[in-house]
């Protein structure tokens, strides 16, 4: 196998939006905030996607407050972002994208995307999400009004969507098709079907087919699932042609993976040489490593992603949404279940700092 790194970390064009690098935070509800955004910034992440947001719950509210939470972005600090809408009637998007990019806390948003793949039910049973994949003709529509109402705004639009609704099918080749048509400038595809939800493997045969199938339409296309890590990162560029990685559950409480998938795509710029299976596990080993946070490091982004979510949410609910992300920060580590099944308990700030400092001591 060829390691030659220079193609595999490059700029990513969405429309009139350049994005540095082609490394990206995947939307997940409860994990894609912006206090989590900026983080995964900080350590090699070029683009976020916000958690997804009802098109049809700010039209009906005439507000975006109610869901401002999820919205909430920092352009100064989480580097190029897309807000994420979903819903089932083109006429929600038609309302809400300018309603949205009319706020002057909203308006410097870089992308508006469209979840056309939730699989989960109470998005699926409204028509939204992945059950737009059943649906093309009502799937272009709402893209085209989109793209229509962000237009003014110099805003490009995007979707996200699955390999298809299950096994028999799979849709997503002649689906990008149809979204690049009806105006869409980037495309991400999470190469699992709805039935699938989270289960199973993510089929990159499934990403290489779709990026054959809008070759030449100058649009680009993120590939998503099953990239756990810098050589799997590699893989799925080097074996689908997609032009790039968007990271998913590998990243919940795990910002560091960003600074290793960066090193392996960045390579040695120098020189291009051949790779012994050997020489290359060797090389993925290292990078893993040396991507691996001190306990103190890891210790202070927890600190800094708890302080962050209370400050937006306040003490309580803060607090308790990042009990969560503490169990994802703390998997796999060897001799923490029961400072872990503590924090899991904690009701204050003041406790969960108190039970870090432990942690960071090693004195549980």
């Amino acid at each position: 196998m060829l390691f030659h790194m220079e193609k595999h970390l490059h700029s990513f064009r969405i429309g009139n939006v350049t994005i540095p690098g082609n490394i990206a935070l995947a939307p997940m509800a409860g994990t894609s905030t912006c206090v989590f955004r900026t983080i995964a910034h900080e350590y090699g992440c070029d683009f976020g996607v916000t958690e997804l947001v009802s098109a049809r719950g700010i039209r009906f509210k005439e507000s975006v407050e109610v869901s401002m939470r999820y919205l909430k972005i920092d352009p100064e600090h989480e580097g190029k972002t897309a807000i994420q809408l979903f819903g089932a009637d083109p006429e929600d998007f038609s309302y809400t994208i300018p309603f949205i990019l009319e706020d002057t806390r909203l308006a410097k948003v870089d992308v508006i995307d469209i979840n056309m793949g939730c699989p989960v039910s109470k998005v699926v049973k409204t028509g939204a999400g992945s059950a737009l994949m059943k649906d093309p003709l009502l799937a272009s529509k709402i893209i085209e009004t989109s793209v229509k109402a962000a237009e003014p705004y110099g805003k490009p639009v995007t979707v996200k969507f699955r390999s298809g609704w299950d096994e028999a099918h799979i849709t997503a080749p002649s689906f990008a098709k149809m979204c690049v048509d009806s105006g869409a400038s980037a495309l991400a595809l999470h190469a699992r079907t709805q039935t699938q939800l989270y289960r199973g493997t993510a089929d990159w045969a499934v990403i290489a087919a779709t990026k054959d199938a809008i070759s030449g339409m100058g649009i680009p296309l993120w590939g998503n699932g099953d990239v756990r890590d810098g050589k799997s990162a590699r893989a799925m560029i080097e074996s689908t042609a997609c032009d790039g990685v968007m990271i998913g559950r590998a990243a919940q409480g795990n910002p560091w993976v960003f600074r290793e998938i960066r090193e392996a795509l960045l390579g040695n710029k120098d020189s291009a040489r051949e790779m012994t299976p050997e020489t290359e596990e060797a090389v993925s080993y290292n990078l893993r490593e040396s991507a691996l946070p001190t306990r103190k490091e890891r210790t202070s982004v927890i600190r800094r992603h708890l302080l962050g979510l209370c400050e937006e949410l306040g003490e309580k609910t803060g607090v308790k949404e990042m009990r969560a992300q503490i169990a994802c920060y703390l998997k796999g580590e060897h001799g923490v279940a029961g400072i872990k099944n503590r924090l899991m308990q904690a009701g204050t700030i003041e406790e969960v700092m108190s039970l870090l400092l432990e942690y960071e001591s090693e004195i549980y």
